[in-house]
């Protein structure tokens, strides 16, 4: 048996953003802020949500682009997109779907999102061991 303990990890990496417009350019984004709008006075970070009590968040509430980054959208292959999600069928409706509720937008608090447990710092497969072990990602 090996004891508890705690491990500090260093990743790095390159990673290529495609051009792209701003977001505020982007004739969905409207739909972006409407549904942070009608959602943000009862959201919670979705570490919260899962485990209830006892998980660490801090800061406030932001929206992740849970499965495809909008920085990334020019380069996806739409039919990988279409496979995992039946409601993109064109580009049309990846645009829309890109910047939407429920299967695409995720509230996180900034510890969770973009902190030091953020989805955006820790390995993928971090983030997805801490999904079942509150504990995991200090």
């Amino acid at each position: 048996m090996v004891a508890a303990h705690d491990q500090s990890e260093t990743h790095r990496y390159r990673v290529h953003y495609p051009d792209h417009a701003p977001r505020e350019g982007d004739r969905h984004y409207a739909a972006f802020e409407e549904y942070r709008r009608r959602t943000i006075a009862t959201a919670r970070c979705a570490m919260a949500v899962r485990y209830g009590t006892g998980v660490h968040c801090a800061g406030g509430l932001e929206l992740h682009h849970a499965a495809v980054e909008f920085a990334v959208a020019n380069e996806v292959d739409l039919s990988l997109v279409m496979r995992d999600f039946p409601e993109v069928h064109d580009q049309e409706s990846f645009e829309r779907w890109l910047e939407s509720g429920a299967t695409q937008l995720v509230y996180l608090c900034t510890h969770h999102h973009r902190g030091s447990a953020g989805v955006h710092v820790v390995s993928a497969a971090d983030w997805s061991a801490a999904q079942y072990a509150p504990g995991f990602l200090l």
